[in-house]
């Protein structure tokens, strides 16, 4: 780690808009800070987005920054605090969310079981019509429920890759579907409905 000096003078730096000296002290705290935020958020997209979004804070906010105090500990606040209001605000919206699925869910669970056979069956065959790739990545993610880091080292591939193959499968499945709303619930609480998929 710099001694205290160093980052006094990084932080002078920053707070006169100079570029590498923002680079310095992201890429000095990066990591520690990391490890930090995910100790909360156990997901390293959401954490990654976090201290993307605690990075911009600093930069704008560059001119009120204090070189008397502690950089880190300013640093360490204002990403937990972005982590604090992520969290409220996308409970909020789960909330909201979670109250439409659960009624959608019911409505569908009480529909015709034949009704419910056809979908599975078209979403069966949808499946195992997906490039080989994109059909492994959504099997263990939608029915191993394995983590996008979990699947990245299982198939040893970056968890972007995942990420891609997995938007990828939805992007076709949702084409052979034209209740999209309905394959969204279908595809989230497969497990819940009378009429179960197995893989």
């Amino acid at each position: 780690m710099a001694d205290k000096q160093k980052i006094v003078d990084l932080v002078l730096g920053l707070k006169k808009g100079d570029q590498l000296s923002f680079k310095v002290l992201h890429d000095l705290y990066y990591k520690s800070l990391y490890i930090y935020i995910n100790n909360f958020t156990k997901n390293e997209f959401e954490t990654e987005d976090i201290l993307q979004e605690t990075f911009i804070k600093i930069w704008n906010y560059r001119e009120k920054l204090s070189e008397l105090d502690s950089f880190k500990g300013y640093l360490f606040k204002t990403a937990y605090y972005t982590y604090i209001d992520k969290y409220r605000k996308d409970k909020r919206n789960q909330n909201v969310l979670d109250g439409w699925k659960h009624q959608r869910l019911m409505e569908t669970i009480d529909e015709d079981d034949e009704i419910n056979l056809l979908r599975v069956k078209k979403l069966r065959e949808t499946i195992d019509k997906l490039p080989n790739r994109c059909k492994k990545v959504f099997i263990l993610c939608k029915f191993e429920n394995l983590t996008h880091a979990q699947i990245a080292e299982h198939l040893e591939i970056s968890p972007k890759t995942v990420q891609a193959q997995m938007s990828k499968a939805y992007n076709i499945i949702r084409e052979s579907f034209n209740d999209k709303g309905t394959l969204t619930l279908f595809l989230n609480f497969f497990k819940s409905i009378k009429t179960k998929i197995v893989y």
